[in-house]
Order: structure tokens, then C-alpha cells, then sequence
């Protein structure tokens, strides 16, 4: 009994990770002080080791002139948790001494991008699981932590090592039955 129900569950991890749709983009947004932060994946499933593409966008969704100052550049970054919460991976790590600043007149927006290897801050590929995606205003200063904009993202392995597993597996319980 016990083989069977180990048989059907690599059948099934087999099978999900081999029927596997690209998902559509994931978003999610705040809105606070007439600005919408928001921020996108490219999609919510990834098999291990692609590239993941964020986006985080600002729009100005009020009648008058916006201007976020910073004193440090660069004023954006990209976090990456997992589902323990623990800081995976962050985009920005130092940041210049050297004051910005934007402005967003009404329904102005301003986007920024990066591309997440997958990798930690180590540099080893991440282990497979569910994972919080996160973009911000920072520039290195408290001050904008109301602007991290979450959205999940899970990281499954690829179709080929599924499909490796599963035939792996068959044939140790087809020689185990001899």
C-alpha cells in the first residue's frame, strides 16, 4: 500500500510539473497618499533556475505633482524572501552618497526592472518552494518602507527532472517487487 501511494504521488509530481502552463503575469499593488505602487512578475510559476522578471512601477493617481526625495541613490530595490520570511536575496546591496529625486504629475508613473537569476545572496541556486517577490522605494532609508509592494512566486523543479524522478522511481519499485 505504502509503494502505491509513493507511486501516485511522484505520478502526480511527474505529471504537474510535465503539463505545466506559463501562467500570465503576477501583480500585486498599495495605494497610499493618492500613489499606486505596484509590482508584477512575469508569472507566479517558475520552473528551477529561470530568470525571473520584476517590475515595479509608481503612478501618481492624484490631481496634483508628486516629488519623492532621496538622499542616497539608488533610490529603488528588489527583495527576496522565502516562505519563512528570511531574506534570500536583495538587488541593491550599497548604495552612493548622492542625493535624487523624481517627480510624478497626475497619472505620470515611473517604472523600475530586474531580472532575478534565482540565485541567493551567496550565489548557489535557491532551493525549490514558495517565495515572496518584493519591490520598493529604499535608497537606503526607512522612510519608504510603506512602498514594498509583496507578491508570491513559486519556484518548481523543471520538467526534465520531474519526468528523471519519476522513471527513477518506477524503476526502483518495479526492481523491489522481484
Amino acid at each position: 500500500m505504502k509503494t502505491k501511494i509513493v507511486l501516485m504521488m511522484v505520478v502526480i509530481l511527474a505529471l504537474s510539473a510535465l503539463t505545466k502552463k506559463t501562467s500570465a503575469v503576477n501583480s500585486n499593488y498599495i495605494i497610499e497618499d493618492d500613489v499606486k505602487y505596484y509590482i508584477q512578475t512575469d508569472k507566479s510559476i517558475y520552473d528551477l533556475g529561470e530568470n525571473v522578471e520584476m517590475l515595479y512601477e509608481i503612478t501618481n493617481i492624484g490631481s496634483e505633482a508628486i516629488t519623492f526625495n532621496f538622499s542616497y541613490t539608488p533610490e529603488w530595490n528588489f527583495w527576496v524572501k522565502n516562505n519563512n520570511e528570511n531574506l534570500v536575496f536583495q538587488a541593491v546591496t550599497g548604495w552612493w552618497t548622492m542625493g535624487t529625486s523624481f517627480t510624478l504629475q497626475p497619472n505620470d508613473n515611473k517604472d523600475f526592472s530586474y531580472t532575478w537569476d534565482m540565485k541567493n545572496a551567496e550565489g548557489h541556486l535557491v532551493e525549490l518552494g514558495a517565495y515572496t517577490a518584493i519591490g520598493g522605494l529604499d535608497a537606503n532609508m526607512g522612510e519608504y518602507g510603506y512602498t514594498q509592494v509583496p507578491v508570491g512566486i513559486d519556484i518548481i523543479p523543471e520538467p526534465t527532472s520531474a519526468f528523471l524522478l519519476s522513471v527513477g522511481v518506477f524503476g526502483i519499485i518495479k526492481r523491489n517487487r522481484k
